[in-house]
């Protein structure tokens, strides 16, 4: 009985839960309440949860919507065929037999009757008229098009065909609306990138007359002009002063624009594409991240983009009526083009002629290159993959050609041309996409027009014809494929009135708009940030705009004084509710008139003008006068104006319904407003969540909150109000009981974040059950992923952001750019010297020159904090100036500056801050006046507790539910940064070494985050209340003399007898679990692009048995596996033989849980009688001969491995690696980069670490499976240190590369040692290993299971 209640109280042990969630990984750890790490079955309770990061929503999606397109394509083919088969079946019964079967070789076509045809054309095989004769009257499908434009007699109905099918096929974009009239127009396009720069009101001042947008629209259809030639002819002739004028005007040109000069924001300089070029062959690459980075701004981008692509259009048609004619122009051009190529080489350069004209080497960038095809013995050679750019065919011919000729005037002709890019012009290239669809629409109707009075199938069919090229399926109605049983996919909501087959014409009859329409708003509506399943507000919501507006016009100050509540609310009705864009001047001007303040006023709190604005309250205002609607009504309005905008019809017919007391004017007026995106708060949020105002017993909710004080939502939703228990009251009401996979699934997060919380949600209820209850506490701490592609991200170096804002300051004393230009940019990495430059090398507070060479010394210069960091923790360049060491020492904890020196130096940092060497943030904190407030302190310090991210708040929330009698905590990375930091080098975090960095930094989350959590108990509001004036430090929290203590609840003993000591001794040890996710392989089947013939390992299409013969059609290749099976089987001798075969993604679903399929596909890969004996996924742990690996892929006959034997260093040696690191990074930033004495890296240190990384691979772990780089490394030490020392640290980062948990591959042939070393290969065929077996284990490894492959 004794014994039993003993283990109870064991199971029921209080015990703290930290977890550390990255994109690929999770770190946990269990301690007791004094941060000693748990045991159980055995084990140490801190573990690594290994996983491969989903793909995000963007990847999935761009393959999806391409899918979706070609389909689309495909369909309105298809359609076009079944218009046509009658009229075509009277002339030609295998007409369209004939084009499907293009694309086999003569003898494996098929005719209509399933026989070989007698002659071998894809189109036509009559006996005075064949391919042959068609390709002789038409060389391109601009030639028919064109002549069916033109001809005055019927022609030939397949011919008619041919060109339908090519416009169907490459119809254009529907970007603009309108008719081709319009769209040739280029006065109106102009003005509405002009109206739109003045309303975003932007630096454009310009007032153009119309013979002066006459001069813009002449200069940019100037083919003969350059674009440099363009840019500055505009510039001088229209006067452009301000940067957003010369960078509009260069944009437009086709050159390249800083985005900080267009909206004069020197922030966008430090964003992930701070330049762009709509001429530059990337554009459509980069320009989400763009859109991403300007947000409601990218519209003015959109609309100079219109009037570069008219500049474009215009170039491609010419002084051609149509497309088709201007193609054939450019067919003529470059026929005649290449005729005087051929002459001069032929002339001048004879021997050049065969290696401009016929050879197809790798990386020549010939004509054939340039474009893609060559003869060989009288046959077109495809050269696709060889193929090569305009730019790099036209550098090719300056380097080959031009030097090489003497002909000063042939050498003048081509360089003219290749100038203006008009040299050898090709019909298909990427300018195409800047046709509209009306281009294409004016030329069909042409056509159509031309022919229906000779055709009776053509006149009969024409409005179907035309109907067909312009539909497009309303984005609000969706996909509409049904699957083989006619059930709807997952991402289709498309309701339907009946099952017939869709058309253009019968689209309406069939599908019904308005209930898909409606079915699409609750489909894909985003949810609230705060609020569980409640539907945002759409941004240019009349509450939505107030809550923008309220939420800037509450951080307001007027020479560093908060403005009543009263001021504000005038502000908000008399300024806001009358002007439609608040500026600054705007604001002073009121405030002055009204006798509130003086000229010299100094407004601060906001970032520039106002951002927000009320749009829609000034739209109804100005378009709906004499019209009664209420606030409800407006609202659906606007919602219906966001859902439905770009199909103005339909939101006719809406509104129509909703209002029938509307004028058609004003009906009119309504369907002519554009408000686009979502905000990220509910109606439900603003307006139904109320709490008691504090000291009454009245209520009130987040709006009225927001209205009757000046305090933003932050602040609202502090523990000052009581609106954060309401929400979370609300939500666990609405929390599922049953937390399955579907909970992940409906998460508002990314699929990398819902994998990440899939993965914490099974390691967390297992430890659950582990420890038999919950935890006390758990603290979570969650990595910020990888925004879309950051990874690559390169900002401009400090040096040459520096460089760039000294040419912007005329009349300085000094030549601060050669000075500069001296600099090394790693010498810049240094704050110290960069606030010296971001200060023009002066005392921020005395204002005195500092002399550079005395910088260094310490007791003349220090860096100070404006706001003190003892308080406020903010270690950033903002919170940070170089002063004197003297004003550093007087200062102390002191906030605000002294007044005299304010005073003083005002207008200097004024100065700084107009010529952007400071930010707007750090000038308001330099100048304020008053104190920093209780709030702002508890502010300060919430930062350090709150986390405001959605995918860690949605983490919490699923923690919440799994644990609901545990306190969730969140902590913040910098905390534990700056822990590691406090107690280095016992605590050094060197990522690289391995992974169990995870589990240590889950660790230090449970002891930082309930230090932080005892101290402040949740509410940094309720601690400032407490200690009233008392002097605390945030930095001195772990290094200082004081316990942290609440409640008789320890969370720190000071000293270095105390808790600290606990700390090391738990991160010493490295008895860490790991395991990694185990899994099928899904996504793509093989490398998209096919490979020619002769080449590849899987047919084009199986089903089809002509092209399973990839000696002639080739195939695709790195066909992906998706799981592997142990077989046994019967070798040529007849004896038994093990082997691990792989099942290939694209047969996992015909094989799933068929074995006979299974059996078959093992016999057709050469295996007798085989026996399945077990499934394997990618990433299962595998022991071979006493060493552990993972499986990850194969090659031929080979398993590829990746190692899982964690690699750990002593702290030396992981000092000097964490060293190398550091060189190595910075090295990449500057290639010229040498060791210097302050890295620490002589050659007796890299020695050392060299020799201890060698030992460690003759450790049976490694030498088990890298056999051959044991050897090199041995081997190799003298070819080692005859190596310079940066060549000796990219050495040493390629040994542990190779001996890191990951499939690396490195060269290491400085050493003496392989190509490709890392590589962990193994045969397929098992028999030949001593020992072999695979490691099951459980989510955190504290389970597991050996199977030993060689009994089975």
């Amino acid at each position: 009985m004794r014994n039993k209640l003993m283990k109870e109280e064991k199971m029921e042990q209080e015990y703290y839960m930290g977890l550390d969630m990255g994109t690929g990984s999770l770190g946990w750890a269990i301690t007791d309440t004094e941060y000693h790490i748990l045991r159980r079955h055995g084990k140490a309770l801190w573990g690594v949860r290994l996983f491969e990061s989903a793909l995000t929503a963007e990847e999935r999606r761009s393959f999806r919507t391409a899918r979706r397109r070609l389909d689309r394509r495909n369909w309105r083919i298809q359609i076009l065929q079944e218009l046509f088969s009658e009229e075509i079946s009277k002339v030609d019964l295998g007409f369209f037999q004939r084009m499907k079967e293009s694309k086999y070789y003569p003898e494996d076509k098929k005719d209509i009757n399933g026989k070989c045809p007698e002659l071998p054309y894809a189109l036509f095989v009559d006996k005075s008229y064949t391919d042959k004769e068609y390709y002789r009257d038409y060389p391109t499908i601009y030639h028919l098009r064109k002549m069916l434009m033109e001809t005055e007699e019927m022609p030939d109905i397949r011919l008619v065909y041919l060109a339908l099918h090519h416009m169907m096929k490459h119809r254009g974009h529907f970007l603009l609306s309108g008719d081709i009239s319009k769209i040739k127009e280029f006065k109106g396009i102009f003005l509405q990138l002009e109206q739109n720069l003045k309303k975003e009101e932007l630096n454009w001042t310009l007032e153009l007359s119309n013979n002066e947008i006459q001069f813009i629209e002449n200069i940019l259809k100037d083919r003969m002009l350059t674009k440099s030639v363009k840019k500055s002819r505009l510039i001088k002739q229209l006067n452009a002063k301000t940067p957003c004028e010369k960078a509009i005007l260069n944009l437009i040109s086709g050159g390249t624009v800083k985005l900080s000069d267009i909206f004069e924001n020197s922030e966008l300089d430090g964003c992930e594409k701070p330049k762009i070029s709509f001429s530059d062959t990337g554009y459509d690459d980069y320009i989400g991240t763009v859109e991403a980075d300007l947000g409601e701004q990218y519209y003015i981008i959109e609309s100079a983009k219109a009037v570069y692509d008219w500049s474009v259009l215009v170039e491609i048609l010419g002084d051609s009526s149509s497309v088709s004619e201007a193609k054939v122009k450019l067919y003529e051009k470059h026929k005649e083009d290449l005729r005087y190529l051929k002459k001069v080489v032929r002339k001048y350069l004879p021997l050049e002629y065969k290696r401009i004209f016929v050879d197809t080497e790798e990386k020549l960038n010939n004509y054939v290159a340039y474009i893609g095809m060559t003869k060989k013995n009288g046959k077109k050679n495809d050269l696709q993959s060889k193929k090569c750019s305009k730019e790099e065919f036209y550098d090719f011919l300056k380097k080959n050609v031009i030097k090489k000729i003497s002909d000063e005037e042939v050498v003048s002709y081509l360089e003219k041309e290749l100038e203006q890019g008009t040299f050898l012009p090709k019909q298909v290239n990427k300018d195409n996409s800047v046709i509209p669809y009306q281009v294409h629409m004016y030329e069909l109707r042409k056509i159509l027009e031309n022919l229906s009075g000779r055709s009776f199938f053509i006149q009969e069919n024409k409005e179907k014809i035309l109907q067909l090229f312009e539909f497009r399926i309303p984005y609000y109605v969706g996909p509409l494929g049904r699957n083989e049983e006619g059930i709807e996919g997952k991402f289709t909501w498309a309701v339907r009135k009946n099952n017939e087959k869709i058309y253009p014409w019968n689209f309406k009859d069939v599908i019904d708009i308005e209930e898909s329409a409606e079915k699409f708003i609750r489909r894909m509506t985003n949810k609230c940030t705060y609020m569980l399943g409640e539907d945002v507000l759409p941004k240019d919501s009349l509450l939505y705009s107030k809550y923008m507006v309220l939420n800037e016009l509450n951080n307001l100050r007027l020479n560093g004084e908060k403005i009543s509540v009263e001021l504000k609310q005038q502000l908000y009705k008399e300024v806001f509710c009358r002007y439609r864009k608040v500026t600054i001047k705007k604001l002073k001007n009121y405030l002055v008139c009204e006798g509130i303040v003086d000229k010299k006023v100094e407004i601060t709190g906001i970032d520039g003008d106002f951002k927000a604005q009320l749009t829609a309250f000034h739209d109804f205002k100005e378009k709906l006068t004499g019209v009664t609607l209420s606030q409800k009504e407006k609202e659906e309005i606007i919602l219906n104006i966001v859902l439905f905008g770009d199909d103005k019809k339909l939101l006719k017919q809406r509104v129509m319904r909703m209002h029938p007391e509307l004028t058609e004017k004003q009906i009119k007026s309504i369907s002519m407003l554009s408000y686009k995106g979502w905000g990220r708060l509910s109606k439900a949020f603003l307006e139904n969540i109320t709490a008691h105002i504090p000291g009454t017993e009245e209520v009130w909710n987040i709006i009225t909150a927001m209205w009757e004080t000046n305090d933003n939502l932050m602040q609202i939703l502090s523990k000052n109000y009581q609106f954060m228990d309401r929400i979370e009251e609300y939500n666990s009401i609405r929390k599922e009981k049953n937390l399955s996979y579907k909970t992940v699934e409906e998460l508002y997060v990314s699929p990398a974040v819902k994998r990440q919380i899939w993965q914490t949600l099974k390691v967390v209820k297992e430890l659950q059950k582990v420890m038999g209850c919950a935890p006390k506490r758990v603290f979570v701490e969650m990595a910020r992923g990888e925004q879309g592609n950051q990874k690559d991200k390169r900002r401009d170096s400090r040096k040459k952001q520096l460089i760039d804002l000294y040419k912007k300051c005329k009349e300085e004393e000094k030549d601060w750019i050669e000075e500069l230009n001296k600099s090394e940019d790693q010498q810049l990495r240094s704050d110290k010297l960069y606030l010296y430059y971001t200060q023009k090398g002066r005392c921020m507070y005395s204002g005195e020159i500092i002399q550079l060479e005395d910088l260094w010394d310490n007791t003349k210069y220090d860096i100070d904090h404006i706001y003190p960091q003892s308080k406020t923790m903010d270690d950033s360049l903002n919170n940070r100036v170089l002063v004197k060491k003297e004003y550093n020492a007087a200062k102390s904890d002191e906030y605000p500056i002294k007044e005299s020196i304010r005073k003083a130096r005002k207008l200097f940092w004024k100065s700084l801050l107009d010529e952007g060497f400071i930010t707007k943030e750090k000038y308001e904190r330099l100048i304020r006046n008053t104190t920093l407030t209780p709030d702002e302190l508890a502010g300060f310090i919430n930062r350090q507790l709150v986390e405001t991210r959605q995918s860690t708040k949605a983490v919490a929330e699923i923690l919440k539910q799994v644990f609901p009698d545990s306190e969730i905590v969140y902590v913040k990375a910098k905390n534990v940064s700056n822990f590691r930091q406090d107690f280095t080098p016992d605590l050094l975090k060197v990522r690289d070494m391995n992974d169990l960095h995870h589990a240590k930094d889950a660790y230090l989350n449970i002891v930082v985050g309930n230090s932080y959590y005892t101290k402040f108990t949740k509410n940094a509001a309720w601690f400032i209340e407490e200690n009233p004036g008392r002097s605390y430090n945030l930095k001195m929290m772990f290094k200082g003399d004081k316990n942290i203590i609440r409640n008789g609840e320890v969370a720190w003993k000071a000293g270095n007898n105390g808790t600290i000591v606990t700390v090391k001794n738990v991160m010493k040890k490295n008895n860490i679990l790991v395991t990694r996710r185990a899994y099928e392989v899904k996504g793509g089947l093989f490398k998209q692009q096919p490979l020619k013939k002769g080449k590849g390992q899987l047919p084009l299409k199986e089903s089809d048995k002509r092209l399973n013969d990839l000696k002639k059609y080739g195939g695709y290749t790195e066909i992906a596996g998706s799981y592997y099976l142990l077989v046994k089987s019967i070798d040529k001798k007849g004896k038994i033989k093990k082997t691990i075969e792989y099942i290939p993604i694209y047969l996992r679903e015909t094989l799933e849980n068929n074995k006979e399929k299974i059996i078959y596909y093992l016999e057709e890969r050469g295996l007798i009688n085989p026996q399945i004996l077990l499934k394997i996924k990618m990433d299962t742990l595998f022991k071979i001969n006493g060493s552990y690996i993972w499986i990850s892929g194969r090659k031929t006959n080979y398993l590829i491995f990746k190692n899982a034997n964690q690699l750990v260093l002593e702290n030396t040696t992981a000092i000097i690696l964490k060293n190398i690191i550091k060189f190595l990074q910075r090295k990449a930033e500057n290639k010229n980069l040498q060791v210097t004495h302050n890295d620490k890296l002589g050659e007796k240190e890299l020695c050392q670490l060299y020799d201890v990384l060698s030992k460690k691979l003759e450790i049976p772990v490694y030498s088990v499976i890298l056999t051959a780089e044991m050897e090199a490394v041995k081997k190799g030490r003298e070819k080692f240190l005859e190596l310079s020392r940066a060549e000796q640290c990219n050495t040493i980062k390629k040994i542990l590369h190779i001996m890191q948990c990951r499939s690396a591959r490195e060269n290491l042939k400085e050493i003496g040692g392989g190509t490709e070393a890392g590589r962990i290969l193994i045969n397929k065929n098992i028999d030949k290993c001593k020992q072999i077996s695979i490691i099951n284990q459980s989510p955190t490894g504290i389970y597991e299971e050996e199977i030993d492959l060689l009994k089975l």
